[in-house]
């Protein structure tokens, strides 16, 4: 698919995978429409991208489960990645905070694409490894988790669920639902694509981030790092991918017109080997990372995660372990600097 000039609907493009990809887009010569859910996010996405300016715009949609929330926002666009879905501390009701925006604000786009975006030919979704895994047989040391499979995760399971189940399951349930959709309603002119990542670590995109507002990822590896850990906690997801291989990800699937989900992952994650590396290689990290147990990971033996699609359909390779854990370390430092200088 060539990229001369076309326009990529991006929703969820402030947040921490969402800047990645809008970047990677616009720096592959693609316009950007991007979604915002206020007038704020959109001068702040505007001004993090300044370099791209005259290829982003921004469209406000402020609740993307009200029907027809994108009727506008996709009109005239060549493609669409939608990344938006909620994931956020502050959960009051499973099904009105997680549930229903992931599953609505997919459904919807969907149908917006039908009615109003007849040039489309391609929409990727961004899902993710908990609609591929069953968390509740633990780290199932000898399995291999592979694109076929699904989490077991009901509707009902997640909506009894604590937090972690129900974002789990409000991503396998919203990406169920886009198959659902592709396969069978009427006027459907274009191929889907999934990208499915398990933990996303990095640094943030410059510009982009705030020690007082980061997100789940970010934050647990910002605690390891800020003086306030005496122990190396226990680690429960052991497998991890860049955000910057997320973003890029997202390009390649774009790209080609395979319906298919993409698993990606780097390899294995555990939070001593972090440890291990921000005390041994940032000198100014060596008091305020906790020691633990250098050299002895913290997580068992576990399952393994099967890329060879990604690898093989989107030709994509990873970025090592310690180049994501040492840019997202010196990217930190970067970001307590600059706001102990900010005068606000």
């Amino acid at each position: 698919m060539s990229n001369a000039r076309k326009l990529i609907l991006i929703t969820g493009g402030t947040g921490f995978i969402g800047n990645h990809t809008v970047s990677k887009f616009l720096s592959n010569g693609y316009r950007v429409r991007a979604t915002v859910r206020n007038q704020d996010a959109c001068d702040r996405l505007l001004s993090i991208h300044w370099r791209h300016r005259d290829l982003l715009e921004t469209q406000i949609v402020a609740d993307i489960t009200r029907p027809g929330a994108f009727d506008t926002a996709v009109k005239d666009v060549d493609g669409i990645v939608h990344m938006a879905s909620p994931f956020t501390d502050k959960i009051t009701d499973n099904v009105k905070d997680l549930i229903v925006p992931a599953i609505n604000g997919t459904k919807g786009i969907l149908q917006s694409t039908v009615s109003f975006a007849p040039k489309v030919k391609r929409v990727v979704l961004t899902s993710s490894f908990a609609s591929i895994a069953d968390f509740s047989k633990g780290l199932r040391p000898g399995h291999v988790y592979e694109e076929s499979q699904w989490s077991p995760l009901t509707y009902q399971g997640t909506k009894d669920g604590n937090r972690g189940l129900t974002y789990a399951g409000s991503k396998k349930l919203a990406e169920e639902a886009a198959w659902q959709f592709v396969e069978t309603s009427p006027g459907v002119n274009f191929s889907l694509a999934t990208i499915n990542p398990t933990m996303v670590y990095g640094p943030a995109f410059p510009g982009s981030a705030s020690l007082k507002h980061l997100g789940q990822s970010m934050s647990d590896i910002y605690a390891l790092m800020d003086a306030s850990l005496t122990e190396v906690p226990p680690t429960m997801l052991p497998a991890y991918v860049d955000v910057r291989d997320v973003a890029r990800a997202h390009l390649l699937a774009f790209e080609t017109d395979q319906p298919q989900r993409f698993l990606i992952s780097a390899g294995d994650f555990d939070k001593q080997k972090v440890c291990d590396l921000l005390r041994d290689q940032i000198r100014e990290l060596k008091s305020r990372v906790p020691v633990g147990n250098p050299g002895k990971p913290s997580v068992g033996e576990h399952y393994e995660v099967d890329c060879s699609r990604a690898r093989s359909v989107l030709g994509i390779e990873f970025r090592s372990f310690n180049e994501t854990f040492l840019d997202m370390g010196h990217a930190f430092m970067e970001i307590e600097n600059a706001e102990k200088d900010s005068p606000l």
